[in-house]
Order: structure tokens, then C-alpha cells, then sequence
């Protein structure tokens, strides 16, 4: 998951105490027609006429039923409410556990929390008092985590259980933007403020700028990668890279309102999650086109998906807010 440098505009609510188990995101209720009627045996053709008045009747309910469920899934969408809301500092990153889906962490200014429960509950994580801007893990790898942000970047070998500095020739550590390749664990990429954007090979030890530098991501931005293309979104929009940072391109369409995050679930490579200010937003033919999913108008600062199921998304507002759906933000879990 990679994720730009936002801050809410005022001071998160309380945290959430013990919730309930997940509800289902929509309840759906279906009308039966009756029987059709007996017909006289007198009467010519197939069909009687009190048989053909209950088929009419539950073609008729057939039809209602089927705009009324899709009428509930958009209001579902734009009427999703959060599951969670977490007290913290600020707003930065989110990380799903590539082994176990129900295990979630988040990163502020404050360190980490997390979930067990995906994302219904939450408590104090094992790291306090580092910046944790970004969250990187690999499928690959899924016991080695990263941890990236302001003079911030550590690497736990035990799934986040005990942390340790990474020992680097980077020019610096305010990472503002931080991505790890889920093919390959050992390629991670960084953005240093006032120096660019980098890539390593070894797994963070050294590094080299890329070729070329993403458009308009002098100092803020986010990074995220599905292996075959780097994605940077900044200023300018979303540029994709497919040539190791030598060359960037602009996606055919941009999302509207500017991109805050990013995040490609690396089962489905074509698929892409993008936060705005106003809502989530997915391509699914690699930037080409964009479907709006809400949740409306809540300012997606932090987001990912599931390593193992891509229709498993979580998002964090700016209020602290943690929304989640299992459809890929077709609908939204209620709490």
C-alpha cells in the first residue's frame, strides 16, 4: 500500500470500543407469487386466464424486486457508514496481512495500531512513537514488513512482532511515498524529500534513483506496484512506468478531484484503487477507466486491499473513519 502525505483538518474522534460481529453489507427480501389459478377445461389455448394474471404478477414483483436490490446496493454505496473510528494523530497508512486478512494495521504520527477482528475493533500495535507514513509487505514474504515516513525506516523480520532500523545508503529518510514489489521482496521503491525517487534490489540496503523521476512528485506523492508497473500519483495526475523508472506515461483517464492513495491488489495486476478527496474510485483495465464507489464524499487518506482477496478493501477517512467492503466497493460492511 502506498499512500500521500495528508493531515485531517481538525482532531480525530474517540476510538471505537468492542463491536459487533460484521453484519451483512445489504439485506435483500424477495416476493413470492402465488399459485396460478386452475383454468376450466373448456377454455381454448394453453394458458387460463387467472394462470396468466399471477405469471403477469410475478414477472411484474420479478422486476420490482430486481431494480429494488439494485437500488439498495447504490444507496449502500453512498450511504456507507464506517465500521470503526480510530483516535489518531493523523492519518497515514494501512496494511492488510498477506496471511490472515482479519489482521489489519494502520500507521499515524502516533506508530501503530491494529486490528484482528478486520478492522472492528482496535488496540495500541508494537510500534509507538515513529511516523508511520507507509506500510509495505510482499505476499511473497508476508513475515518481513516495512515501515517508512518522517526520518522513519524499519524493517521487522517476525511479522511486525519486533522492529529494527534499516541499515541504507539512501540520502535521507523523510519517505514520503514507500512501495515493495509483491514478486519480488527484495525490489522496494522510496521517495526522499528533496532527492527523488529511488528503487533497491537488495531490500533496502542500496539504492539507486530511478532513471527518470514520476511528474510532479518532487515531495509528496504515492507509489504502488503489482511487479510489471510502477504507479506514482502526484500533482499532475497518475504515471505509470513500465521500463524499470526510465520512462513514465500518464494513465489514459485520471480519477476526478486529484489522487491521496493508492493501492493494487496484487491477485488481480489490471486492477486499480485510487483515494480521492471525495470517495474511492477502481479501474480494472489498468487506468483506462474509473468507476466511482464512494463511500461518498468522505477523503480516502489512507487504503488497501487484501494480498489474498482483491475484492477485500479498506479505506480510513480524514475523520478517522474505517470503512470496508468485501465486494471490491460494490457495497460497504455495516457495522
Amino acid at each position: 500500500m502506498a499512500k500521500a502525505r495528508h493531515r485531517p483538518p481538525g482532531p480525530a474522534t474517540a476510538g471505537s470500543g468492542p463491536a459487533t460481529p460484521p453484519a451483512a453489507a445489504a439485506t435483500r427480501s424477495r416476493s413470492e407469487a402465488g399459485a396460478p389459478g386452475r383454468g376450466s377445461e373448456r377454455r381454448p389455448g394453453w394458458l387460463g386466464a387467472p394462470a396468466g394474471v399471477a405469471i403477469v404478477a410475478a414477472l411484474g414483483l420479478l422486476g420490482w424486486w430486481a431494480f429494488a436490490s439494485l437500488q439498495a446496493g447504490a444507496d449502500t454505496a453512498a450511504e456507507a457508514g464506517p465500521i470503526a473510528t480510530l483516535d489518531a494523530p493523523d492519518i497515514h497508512s494501512l496494511l492488510v496481512d498477506p496471511a490472515d486478512p482479519e489482521r489489519i494495521l494502520f500507521g499515524s504520527h502516533a506508530g501503530l495500531q491494529e486490528s484482528r477482528d478486520g478492522g472492528f475493533t482496535w488496540a495500541a500495535g508494537t510500534l509507538h512513537g515513529a511516523d508511520a507514513m507507509s506500510l509495505a509487505v510482499s505476499p511473497e514474504d508476508p513475515r518481513t514488513l516495512y515501515v517508512a515516513g518522517h526520518d522513519v525506516f524499519l524493517v521487522s523480520p517476525d511479522g511486525g512482532e519486533t522492529w529494527r532500523p534499516v541499515e541504507h545508503d539512501l540520502p535521507g529518510t523523510d519517505l514520503h511515498a514507500f512501495a515493495q514489489d509483491p514478486t519480488d521482496p527484495r525490489r522496494l521503491y522510496a521517495l526522499v524529500v528533496g532527492a527523488g525517487a529511488f528503487t533497491s534490489e537488495d531490500g533496502g540496503g542500496a539504492w539507486q534513483p530511478l532513471p527518470a523521476q514520476p511528474p510532479g512528485i518532487a515531495g509528496h506523492g504515492a507509489l504502488a506496484t503489482d511487479g510489471a508497473a510502477l504507479y506514482a500519483a502526484a500533482g499532475e495526475g497518475i504515471f505509470r512506468n513500465e521500463d524499470q523508472g526510465a520512462t513514465w506515461e500518464p494513465l489514459p483517464e485520471q480519477p476526478g478531484g486529484g489522487v491521496m492513495s493508492l493501492a493494487i491488489p496484487p491477485s488481480a495486476p489490471g486492477t486499480l484503487y485510487a483515494g480521492t478527496p471525495s470517495g474511492l474510485t477502481k479501474s480494472t483495465d489498468g487506468g483506462t477507466s474509473w468507476q466511482t464507489l464512494g463511500p461518498a464524499d468522505v477523503p480516502v487518506f489512507a487504503l488497501a486491499v487484501a494480498p489474498s482477496d482483491a475484492d477485500r478493501v479498506l479505506l480510513v477517512g480524514a475523520d478517522g473513519g474505517v470503512y470496508r467492503s468485501d465486494d471490491g466497493g460494490a457495497t460497504w460492511v455495516s457495522s
